[in-house]
Parts: C-alpha cells; sequence; structure tokens
C-alpha cells in the first residue's frame, strides 16, 4: 500500500541492523526440474557466461530539474512469448513522477539487462475524461496467445491513474504492438473511489497480469466490497476490452486485514503459488513489530482458484517473517523441485524454497542487492536458469531515488527443461505450456 508501507520503512534499518544470518543454502541437488512438453520452439540465444553476471547498474536517474526524484515499484517483461529469435530482448518501467505528463518511461535492454535506453514513453491519457494526477504502480505483460484484436507479441502495460481532482483510482491497460515504441489505451480494469488506503474507502491498487486458459486475467487489490477492508481479487477478459465479475482470491474474515500486492508463478509441481503481504498482521503474541505486513502465500492447482485454498504464513527456518510487498518467481535451477525465489520490500534478503513451497523450507539468503519497495524478478533464459534478475525502482516516500538492475545467482544444480538454456518453446502457437505462461511473464 502507499501509506502503510510507511511504518514498515521505519522498521528498515532496525531489522537490517540484526540480519537473520545469511544461509547461502541449498547443496548441489542431482537430476533436473520437471519438464513441461511443447514442440522445438526458435533456435535460442546464446547463454550468457557467469562473467557476464553484473550488479547494480543504473537504468535511470531522474534529471535534476525534475522537482520530484522519488521512485518506486520496477517492473520488467522478457520479450519471449512470441517465438521471438536472437538476443532477448528486455523492456522495464517503474513509477516516477516527470514534471511534464502523466506516463511511465520504457526501457529496452538487448544484453540481459546491463545496459538500458529508453525507448518510449506509456501517456496514460487515453481516457479523456480523465486527466493530470498521477500513474503508479505499473505492470508488463507480453502476450503468447490473441486477445480481441492484439496478436501474440502484444505487449501490455497496466497502471493505477489518479486524475488531478485525485477523485478516483483507475486500474488501466494499455497496449503496444510494436515492442513497446508506441501505445494505445485498452480498457479500463476496475476503477475505484479516491486513494485513500484506509478501510472503508472504495479503492483499488496494484495490478498483475496474467494469461491462463484462454483468459487474460488482472488482479488487483480491492477495497470497494464492504464486507472488507480490503481483499486480492481478479477479473478476466477474452478480449481485453470487456471484463467479467470480480472473483475473489484473499479474503479474511477479520475485516481489518489488508492483503495486498499480490504476484504469483507456476511451481516446480506444475502447482501456482501466490504471495501477497497483509497489513496489520500480528503473531500469536498480538504484536507485528518484526512483520507488520507479513508475507502470506497460497498454493493452489490454478491461478484462477485460490479463493478456494488456506494460506501459509512465509516464515523461514531461522525464524523470521518475510514483510511487505512481496514478488514471486520459479526457476528450475537449485534441485529436483527447482527453486522458488521471493523478494521483499523491508529485507535486501531474499527467500528460497527448493521444496515447491513447504512451509517448513523457506531460507533467507544475501541478495548483494540493495532493498527496494517492491522490487520485481526476472528468470533470465541460459545459465541453467541460476540467473535472476532483480530491479529495483527504489523506496516508497524517499526523495531521491535511482532505478537500478543487478543479478542474483540462485544457489545449486543447473536446472533444464524450457527456458533453463535459453527461449521456451513458442508457448501458445507450438503447444508450449499451453497457458501462455511460460518464462518471462508468470516464472
Amino acid at each position: 500500500m502507499l501509506s502503510t508501507f510507511l511504518t514498515a520503512c521505519s522498521l528498515l534499518s532496525a531489522a537490517l541492523a540484526t540480519p537473520w544470518g545469511y544461509n547461502q543454502g541449498g547443496a548441489p541437488y542431482g537430476g533436473p526440474a520437471p519438464q513441461r512438453g511443447g514442440a522445438p520452439g526458435p533456435q535460442p540465444p546464446t547463454p550468457p557466461p557467469d562473467t557476464n553476471i553484473f550488479n547494480n547498474v543504473t537504468v535511470f536517474a531522474p534529471p535534476a530539474s525534475w522537482p520530484n526524484h522519488g521512485g518506486s515499484y520496477a517492473r520488467s517483461v522478457l520479450l519471449n512469448q512470441d517465438c521471438e529469435q536472437g538476443t532477448p530482448t528486455l523492456l522495464a518501467t517503474a513509477a516516477y513522477s516527470p514534471p511534464d505528463g502523466v506516463y511511465f518511461i520504457i526501457y529496452k535492454s538487448t544484453d540481459y539487462g546491463q545496459t538500458w535506453t529508453n525507448i518510449s514513453k506509456a501517456y496514460f491519457n487515453g481516457n479523456s475524461s480523465l486527466s493530470g494526477g498521477i500513474i503508479l504502480q505499473p505492470f508488463l505483460y507480453e502476450l503468447a496467445q490473441p486477445f480481441g484484436k492484439y496478436k501474440p507479441g502484444t505487449v501490455l502495460l497496466s497502471g493505477n491513474l489518479i486524475p488531478g481532482d485525485f477523485a478516483s483510482t483507475n486500474i488501466q491497460l494499455y497496449a503496444s504492438e510494436d515492442k513497446g515504441i508506441t501505445w494505445e489505451f485498452v480498457s479500463n480494469v476496475a476503477v475505484g473511489g479516491p486513494p485513500n488506503t484506509d478501510n472503508g474507502a472504495p479503492c483499488v491498487w496494484e495490478p498483475f497480469i496474467l494469461a491462463y486458459d484462454n483468459l487474460l486475467n488482472v488482479y488487483y487489490s480491492d477495497q470497494r466490497d464492504p464486507s472488507y477492508g480490503q481483499k486480492l481479487a481478479h477479473q478476466s477478459s477474452t478480449d481485453l476490452t470487456e471484463w467479467g465479475p470480480v472473483v475473489n482470491d484473499v479474503a479474511y474474515a477479520n475485516y481489518t486485514l489488508r492483503p495486498g500486492m499480490i504476484t504469483m508463478a507456476q511451481i516446480g509441481n506444475g502447482s501456482w503459488m501466490c504471495s501477497y503481504e497483509v497489513g496489520l498482521w500480528t503473531d500469536a503474541a498480538g504484536s507485528n513489530e518484526s512483520a507488520p505486513y507479513a508475507t502470506h502465500y497460497k498454493i493452489a492447482d490454478s491461478p484462477l482458484d485460490f479463493g478456494s485454498v488456506g494460506d501459509n504464513l512465509l516464515r523461514t527456518n531461522t525464524g523470521g517473517v518475510s514483510s511487505a510487498g512481496p514478488y514471486t518467481v520459479w526457476t528450475p535451477a537449485g534441485g529436483p523441485h527447482g527453486t522458488i525465489v521471493v523478494s521483499d520490500s523491508t529485507y535486501d534478503q531474499l527467500f528460497l524454497n527448493t521444496n515447491n513451497g513447504d512451509p517448513s523450507a523457506w531460507q533467507n539468503v544475501t541478495s548483494g542487492h540493495g532493498v527496494g519497495y517492491t522490487r520485481s524478478l526476472r528468470v533470465m533464459p541460459g545459465n541453467g536458469g541460476k540467473t535472476v534478475l532483480l530491479l529495483n525502482g527504489g523506496m516508497y516516500g524517499q526523495n531521491s531515488t535511482i532505478f537500478t538492475a543487478g543479478d542474483y545467482v540462485v544457489p545449486g544444480a543447473e536446472g533444464s527443461g524450457p527456458g533453463a538454456e535459453g527461449f521456451p518453446a513458442c508457448n501458445f502457437n507450438s503447444g508450449g505450456y499451453g497457458h501462455g505462461g511460460g518464462w518471462g511473464n508468470s516464472w
């Protein structure tokens, strides 16, 4: 959340002063991760050697002329859903406040994230009834199958537009049919009241996009339901313009709890895991000092069925609890079940699980990267799936931030199967995973 995260920020210095123990974790396990079938894809790019692992390169620094230098919420997409060939292309963005309009700056990398070029500005002005204001909480996604008039390879960009009169929150969807150069307004997914993180204020936040079973699903935090202070929900579409009913994914009987900031990935056994913060969470002793926005997660057979399963607290094997703004990916590297990797917004560490999300199997490891407000993760092709790209847009509420990128290398054995050596199969078009959910989108 916007205001709810400020308390977590105040706990940051104390938390980092007493780390939980940097377990580099994960003895080298033998055997490949489960493979997902599909017709052979295009010739994969040459994987980067280990010598190309890098740390904390600058993607963007706000110009000195900008009155507001703060930023957060970095996101990326790996263009691999439409049988792209050659060197992998990454697109990335983050939430800043440029003085000359309401837009996300789009960056491109063709060297695995080591250098970046500004290729466009995605203006959120397609809905003429809204103007001015700010745009928050971006998310990038590439289509692997057609939806309405949009073909595979179309890049989607969502965000939360708050107009100049601050009268509403608007989760909007934009599309680029030329790999991020130009953008057009597609639709409003969800509309809420004025931005306010108090329970009872009917606003919406924090979109996440996933295609599954011929549906394009947008997940978000929803305060509009009077039964809950906040819940996590999704809406689905077959054409990106008409959206189905609101479906609950995480909704607590305790009205005060605030689940938010959902992300998800398909894990090694084929199940789906979503992670999210729970604002105003307390432990058994009634305290929330260690994790005021404790990370919880659910595991379900389908990403459309999270509402029917229970949740787990992400507590490490040394007793620490992950807190605030989690981001989750899965890679086949690290062991026979691969590795779930989770970043949060409170610690610079990462949280790993090599046993399909077993609640007793979480370990925290040093990441080599600074803490950031909802850092995002991207499993990169090549290197046996061991390379995870971290993007950090900065800490929310700081006066000056720099948008950075860097790699983390997953401990343990290299993985195998689609994506570990290069691009996966041409997912939807040639059989692939069947859900348009290949590497670079949800994994």
